[in-house]
């Protein structure tokens, strides 16, 4: 759903096709409007996930027209699930939102000509959910001869890598389809449930259930989650589009970071309006994503940028599901590194 700004806007332009839109956005990276600004043409952004909280810093850079005020004549949120590198590429979106680990996927077995180029969660929220108990999965070595709820896609992989960092083997885990059903944990059918620390942990603590989390990215795995994947060509021929993109975005999401209720408020009666949101669980997500969005690695570098350092662990992190990928084939900081060298104002969050 669009804001009311973006929609006037839309209004008011002609209807063409997304590949003449497309075409358009890339022939006018480099021009400028009738005024001289610059004129980037529509953007299209397709996220992860359903609107949720998730993705409250698009909401407020949509709604406060902060992707117009950088040069864009309208963007469409586009919801998930799909397979966003494949979108990219194939220019049904002009940016993804996808994990580190599943880019570095695609690129590895497809040779998909994609790129990272920031990180909304520096730290991936992944996490192996049990019950508080004598049976609770608290450390790594616990996943051994543990039954495992994952769904179908990845799940079993990043489970897999997780034991492959911690010297362990993953046959001794017995995966049991979950489909993302954590009732399956709360019944005793599995001993562990993989999730999302700012999901699934919220659903069940909020029902009453006292679980036990173990974060993946604190036991092996810091490979980065939600991240901007934007293709090779855009990087080299639409630089300055992709860098306004980066700029509405460090905004939308340096008042995210400082007053979370905003993007809930925007999921909750706006964006996410007909997907029957809870409000509580939408607002404790959008408090606990903080300290994945803006870690305090984060202050003296900026919102999405990953140092050098990160990169390397997240390579690291990456190898352990059996993907093999240089850092310079994943990543590419540099807009972000620009962005930050000519504003250094916008390294000041505060949450």
């Amino acid at each position: 759903m669009m804001s009311i700004r973006t929609r006037s806007v839309l209004a008011a332009a002609s209807a063409v096709t997304l590949l003449a839109a497309l075409t358009s956005c890339s022939a006018s990276a480099s021009g400028s409007g009738a005024d001289g600004e610059p004129s980037f043409g529509d953007l299209a952004l397709q996220l992860s996930f359903v609107k949720n909280a998730q993705n409250s810093g698009e909401y407020i850079a949509d709604s406060e027209g902060l992707y117009l005020d950088e040069g864009f004549s309208s963007v469409d949120l586009i919801a998930g699930p799909t397979a966003v590198e494949a979108s990219v590429a194939s220019g049904k979106a002009d940016v993804g939102f996808s994990t580190a680990l599943t880019t570095a996927n695609v690129i590895a077995a497809e040779g998909m000509p994609v790129k990272i180029i920031g990180s909304v969660y520096q730290l991936n929220a992944f996490t192996i959910l049990s019950m508080d108990g004598p049976t609770a999965i608290r450390t790594p070595e616990d996943l051994e001869g543990a039954r495992i709820g994952v769904t179908a896609g990845t799940a079993q992989t990043i489970v897999e890598a997780l034991a492959n960092a911690n010297g362990i083997d993953p046959d001794s885990i017995e995966f049991v389809p979950a489909e993302g059903n954590p009732a399956l944990l709360t019944n005793g059918e599995v001993d562990g449930y993989f999730g999302l620390d700012t999901n699934e942990r919220i659903v069940l603590e909020q029902q009453g259930e006292k679980v036990v989390s173990l974060p993946l990215a604190e036991n092996g795995l810091p490979f980065a989650g939600t991240s901007f994947i934007v293709t090779e060509e855009a990087l080299a021929e639409d630089r300055d589009r992709v860098k306004a993109f980066l700029l509405a975005e460090i905004k939308g999401w340096t008042q995210a970071v400082a007053d979370p209720q905003k993007g809930v408020d925007l999921a909750l009666e706006e964006y996410g309006a007909d997907l029957g949101l809870n409000p509580e669980k939408e607002a404790a997500q959008a408090e606990i994503q903080v300290g994945y969005v803006y870690p305090d690695s984060s202050i003296e570098s900026g919102l999405f940028l990953l140092t050098p350092e990160a990169i390397e662990r997240n390579v690291e992190a990456i190898s352990f599901a059996g993907v093999d990928i240089a850092a310079e084939d994943l990543f590419d900081m540099s807009l972000l590194e620009e962005i930050y060298a000519e504003h250094p104002e916008l390294l000041k969050v505060t949450k």
